[in-house]
């Protein structure tokens, strides 16, 4: 068996494994996608091999990075997902040695938080539609640029959202995300409500909207109904903002900093938010609160030591 085969035969009993312990679809995704862009690297340079070389994860690492442009961030979040399958394998008995290490690592970057302003959040809010916009779709598309704005949705929640979800007379959307469909409650405020009604009303008339079905979907060349994928998703975001507002670049995870930002700015309490947004680690909102917010942390400051002018 040639190192490409046992790594194949492994990568298929992983992945089948993953679906079993109940990670989430986007995550199984993430691991079939880097899983088998590493597969490329081992079927082109691998041997008779029994263990991956250390340097087969260094080159592959370079190459992608070369050929892609990928940012240090993201080949951290690959070279993880690349660790936990070989100690999955190790686990298992099937590799005995870790080939990713410590130092395969890139430093790790600062995240620097591209966000709307008050005004072009306002705008949106508007429900103003980007001129040139095809009728068909924008009323759909404005429902989802300002569900998400309201709401502070994953995008992964985002495409699996059913009609069902939508509760109009509690105000909130229910949302599942992570390991075993985790749910929680997210804001859905009568202005999101009326422009999503909208959109359904747009779709099915006087009729009662199927509780089962997806919220949004697109048509696709065959004249069937499909599922968003994320990059569907990011690219009808990014197109739509700019278009509005002018501001390129904004996709859908800008929209959920945005939202976050927006929230901390009107005084809703950091602890309200960590709950919104669906964060485990009360540390994570912290970053948002310092790192999206930093004049309100600072004006904050200034009222806990009572503004003393030196």
């Amino acid at each position: 068996m040639t190192l490409y085969e046992k790594y194949e035969q492994t990568r298929e009993e992983y992945l089948a494994s993953l679906k079993i312990i109940t990670k989430s679809k986007s995550t199984h995704e993430e691991y079939t996608f880097v899983l088998g862009d590493f597969a490329k690297y081992v079927k082109a340079h691998g041997g008779e091999e029994a263990e991956v070389p250390p340097l087969f994860i260094v080159g592959w690492r370079n190459e992608v990075k070369a050929a892609r442009g990928l940012g240090n961030n993201t080949l951290r979040h690959y070279l993880t997902l690349l660790h936990s399958f070989f100690k999955w394998s190790i686990e298992h008995k099937i590799f005995t040695e870790q080939p990713v290490g410590k130092g395969d690592f890139p430093k790790k970057e600062a995240v620097e938080y591209d966000l709307l302003s008050e005004q072009e959040i306002e705008k949106i809010l508007s429900g103003k539609i980007p001129p040139d916009s095809m009728s068909a779709t924008s009323v759909r598309n404005r429902a989802i640029v300002i569900l998400v704005l309201t709401s502070g949705v994953r995008v992964s929640e985002l495409i699996n959202l059913r009609i069902g979800d939508l509760d109009f007379k509690k105000h909130v959307v229910t949302v599942r995300h992570g390991k075993g469909d985790k749910k929680r409650a997210v804001t859905f405020p009568c202005l999101a409500e009326g422009f999503v009604g909208e959109y359904l009303n747009s779709r099915y008339g006087a009729h009662d909207a199927p509780k089962a079905a997806l919220l949004f979907d697109y048509v696709g060349e065959d004249g069937k109904a499909h599922q968003f994928t994320r990059q569907n998703i990011t690219r009808l975001v990014k197109s739509y903002v700019y278009r509005l507002t002018g501001h390129g670049g904004i996709g859908t995870h800008d929209l959920r900093h945005s939202y976050a930002s927006y929230m901390l700015t009107h005084g809703v309490p950091i602890q309200e938010i960590q709950a919104l947004l669906g964060h485990e680690n009360y540390s994570t909102t912290l970053i948002y609160a310092s790192q999206l917010c930093p004049e309100r942390v600072a004006t904050n400051l200034n009222g806990i030591f009572g503004g003393v002018a030196v």
